[in-house]
């Protein structure tokens, strides 16, 4: 069985990117603090290619 390599490069940029946010959310103690955690979760999961 042949395996693709998939290109996940935007991923790991979009989990880096909702990463700083959610951090920077969490030291401002910004209160939509859990509007940001889809979006790290889903990124990290494309990223690692498990979804």
């Amino acid at each position: 069985m042949e395996q693709t390599k998939k290109h996940t490069g935007l991923w790991w940029l979009a989990f880096l990117a909702s990463t700083a946010l959610l951090v920077y959310m969490i030291i401002t103690h910004n209160e939509w603090l859990t509007l940001t955690l889809p979006f790290v979760t889903t990124s990290f999961v494309k990223a690692m290619d498990i979804m």
